[in-house]
């Protein structure tokens, strides 16, 4: 009997013992929460922020960030700013708790009550071998206009807004198949760029509608901080017909933080005047060609491309027939502008101008070689060139025979010499000009 009882107590004490090992185990286990909360809470001016401030806590450590996703609540615009996360340590009920925290920003664009539905974060624990799922709380909100901003599509307050468009290509010579691109950039001032609402570009009968990327930008300066904020949107329409067609205007809302009145912008229309493509196939398909699944190809040409590929054609031909002839009239005329150069160099008027310095000087010895050089050059003295006395020329005979019999030269005028030989030299230009180059018939 008493061993049946130490048999039982043992099997209690193997009972409490593995119980007491199961809540230790227990209490070793980190525990993970997730906390959410509005900042203000309640009723906000529609276009105003409202942070969603989400708190991730546990009682180790996280070893990796969470997972912070995005949302959409609809008829707001939510974002998540690239801000440091803020690192949090409490005491709850006597247990410490780590973690960090991060706010949401969320733009209300209606007046309107919004729901913000659960959302699942990621996060990695420690002590734990893989990662949890924490959802956030439900929230709600509600958001107002101000008296007169009743009826807006998109509430969307600032101190003052710009708008402005531009139109690519120009469309007063659109064909069919061509592409028009409306760009439309909006400046808010003192607002960021994000909160600045997208654009509706509509549908356009005879129009193919491919919207573009928007991009945005804060203009921010050094001492004033935020400026302006600016977003540009974008739509590409490929044009399908011909005919009168039109891009329509734009209208957009604002309200004027400063006025504290609504304000609308109002974006021309852009007409187009669409012409038939000039393009037409060089070859038709045959009939039975598509049913029989035969392949084929369109090809298509403009007129206009056809003429201009056409001349650069004929003018590479033409420059490559005329490049040789090119260069040898360019290499005769050279040759010619070089001998005419030589000729010029070598004829009447350099001697005369080097006889009359050779007179300058006053020096036989100069004057005379001079004076033979330009009456060889001018060919007007004959061959080999010769002067009499004749006409004024005395003293310059007499002025030779005496260089070259004794070797001493008398003075003589030269300024009387220059126009006497002047003289001479158009007498004897005549003379031969008279004279027949034929000689004379022999007479019976």
């Amino acid at each position: 009997m008493s061993l049946l009882r130490l048999v039982r107590w043992l099997c209690v004490l193997m009972v409490l013992a593995v119980a007491a090992a199961a809540a230790r185990a227990a209490d070793n286990t980190p525990q993970v929460m997730v906390r959410a909360h509005l900042e203000p809470s309640g009723s906000v001016v529609a276009g105003s922020q409202i942070k969603l401030v989400v708190d991730c806590l546990t009682t180790s450590w996280f070893t990796e960030a969470p997972d912070w996703p995005l949302f959409d609540v609809p008829g707001a615009i939510v974002s998540l700013p690239d801000e440091q996360a803020e690192n949090l340590h409490e005491v709850i009920n006597g247990v410490d708790w780590f973690g960090v925290s991060r706010a949401y920003r969320i733009v209300p664009q209606t007046a309107q009550a919004f729901v913000i539905h659960p959302f699942a974060i990621s996060v990695q624990p420690g002590q734990m071998s893989g990662p949890v799922k924490l959802m956030t709380p439900e929230l709600e909100f509600a958001a107002t206009v101000p008296p007169g901003g009743e009826g807006m599509r998109i509430f969307f307050p600032t101190q003052k807004l710009v708008a402005t468009q531009r139109i690519e290509p120009s469309p007063t010579h659109a064909k069919v198949g061509d592409e028009i691109t409306r760009t439309v950039t909006q400046r808010a001032t003192g607002t960021q760029s994000m909160l600045i609402p997208p654009l509706n570009f509509s549908e356009v009968a005879g129009l193919k509608r491919y919207p573009g990327n928007a991009t945005t930008r804060d203009v921010v300066e050094d001492r004033a901080g935020l400026v302006a904020g600016e977003r540009t949107d974008s739509v590409t329409y490929r044009i399908e017909r011909d005919g009168k067609l039109k891009l329509p205007a734009l209208t957009i809302e604002w309200w004027n933080t400063t006025a504290h009145r609504k304000e609308t912008i109002v974006l021309p229309a852009v007409p187009l005047s669409v012409s038939a493509a000039t393009e037409k196939p060089i070859f038709e398909i045959p009939v039975n060609s598509p049913g029989n699944g035969a392949a084929h190809r369109i090809i298509v040409v403009d007129r206009e491309q056809v003429a201009i590929a056409g001349m650069i054609v004929a003018l590479l031909a033409t420059l490559v027939w005329a490049y040789p002839r090119l260069v040898r009239f360019y290499q005769s005329v050279r040759r010619y502008m070089r001998e005419a150069q030589r000729r010029r160099a070598d004829g009447p008027a350099p001697a005369w101008r080097a006889l009359r310095r050779a007179t300058r000087e006053g020096l036989p010895q100069h004057i005379i070689p001079a004076l033979y050089r330009w009456m060889e050059k001018s060919g007007e003295f004959g061959h080999p060139a010769r002067i009499d006395g004749s006409e004024g020329l005395e003293p310059l005979v007499n002025v030779v025979n005496s260089h070259y019999s004794s070797g001493v030269s008398g003075e003589v005028q030269w300024s009387a010499v220059e126009r006497a030989l002047r003289r001479a030299a158009k007498r004897a230009s005549k003379q031969r000009k008279k004279q027949s180059s034929l000689p004379p018939l022999n007479r019976f």
